[in-house]
This record gives C-alpha cells, sequence and structure tokens, in this order.
C-alpha cells in the first residue's frame, strides 16, 4: 500500500512539474473600427504559440473561418514568415504581433479567438452601443471607456464575442417609429375611454 502511495504521488508531482514547465500562451487583440463601419483592422499580440485562427461562429454555433486579408506576422520588429491554413496561419513558436483587416457587415461584428484573451473594439464617435434596442454586446461583463473621439469596449478573458453598434441616423428612425406606435395606441385608446366615460 505504501509504494501505492509512492506512486501517485511521484506522479501528480510529475504533473504538476510538466505543467508549470509548459508555456502559457497569452492573447491580446484590438479591433479598430473604419469610421464607415464596413470593415476594421486587427492587431493580436500572442505568446508562445506557433498557430493563430481567424474564425467567427455559424449559424448553428459552429467555427467558420473569417475572410481577413492584409496579414502580416511581425516578430521582435521583423516582418515574419507564415504559412495560410483554412481559417488561420502557421508559423515557427514564438512570441508575435499579428495584424490583418476584415469587413464588417451591418453594423454587426463578431469573432472567434483561438483561446480566451483580452479584446478591445474601438468605435469611431459617431457610433454607438448605449440604447439596448439598437445594440447587442455579448458576451456580458463588458467595459465602456467613453471617450470625445472614440468608445472602446474591452472584456478581460473571452473566446468569442458579438457586438452591434448603431449611429445617429438609426437612432433618430427608432424615436419616429416609436413616436408612429405611440400615435397609433391613443388612436386605438381614446374611443375606448370616451366610451367608458359616457357609460
Amino acid at each position: 500500500m505504501r509504494s501505492n502511495t509512492r506512486i501517485i504521488t511521484g506522479c501528480i508531482t510529475t504533473l504538476i512539474l510538466v505543467l508549470l514547465a509548459m508555456p502559457v500562451a497569452a492573447l491580446n487583440v484590438t479591433y479598430q473600427v473604419a469610421d464607415d463601419g464596413t470593415r476594421y483592422h486587427a492587431v493580436a499580440t500572442v505568446n508562445a504559440t506557433d498557430r493563430y485562427e481567424f474564425m467567427q461562429s455559424g449559424a448553428l454555433g459552429e467555427q467558420v473561418p473569417l475572410k481577413v486579408t492584409n496579414i502580416t506576422l511581425i516578430q521582435n520588429g521583423v516582418n515574419s514568415t507564415f504559412t495560410e491554413e483554412r481559417g488561420g496561419i502557421r508559423f515557427p513558436a514564438g512570441n508575435y504581433s499579428i495584424t490583418y483587416d476584415g469587413q464588417i457587415s451591418g453594423n454587426t461584428f463578431q469573432s472567434q479567438l483561438p483561446e480566451p484573451g483580452l479584446v478591445s473594439i474601438i468605435l469611431p464617435d459617431r457610433y454607438k452601443v448605449d440604447n439596448p434596442l439598437l445594440t447587442s454586446i455579448q458576451p456580458g461583463g463588458s467595459h465602456l471607456n467613453r471617450s470625445p473621439n472614440q468608445t472602446v469596449v474591452t472584456w478581460d478573458k473571452v473566446r468569442y464575442f458579438d457586438i452591434r453598434f448603431y449611429d445617429a441616423n438609426q437612432e433618430n428612425l427608432l424615436g419616429i417609429f416609436t413616436q408612429f406606435w405611440l400615435i397609433i395606441a391613443v388612436m386605438l385608446l381614446l374611443p375606448f375611454l370616451f366610451s367608458r366615460g359616457q357609460g
């Protein structure tokens, strides 16, 4: 019985040492949305990794390759080579900055990351994420930082995100739509209120 305990203790100790010796990959991605809201420029900082994926969620939650352009891999300020694969790139293991561009459709932007990381989305000042009727920010727990020139949405440890933003025109249309339905509601309620007053 005593030798079994030593074997188990030795296995656990070896496992802990192996886990501590493994490099920890870190991910930090910043997306800068263009002024017209139809494209973005991303800068990803990765540590101790040899692959980076460009993915988004499909209709059923499955991973679908995200179409990106102008991919650049930088290590210590020097462009490095990489191999493109379906949905990502592969390169020698190390610490890198990866820049790329992508498209945004309908003011909705979402992506899946290869691992949990710090994600920041920088929106120009003309776009907002304040009105819950016009926006969606998933997952919850994001931090909003507003300044006169931009809004920054940040998540600390996420593997995916989905954000919908809007501009002043969409906000004005919501106001017109709301006023229209208030007028309809009042017109439908007035006959009812008059009939109650006479009865």
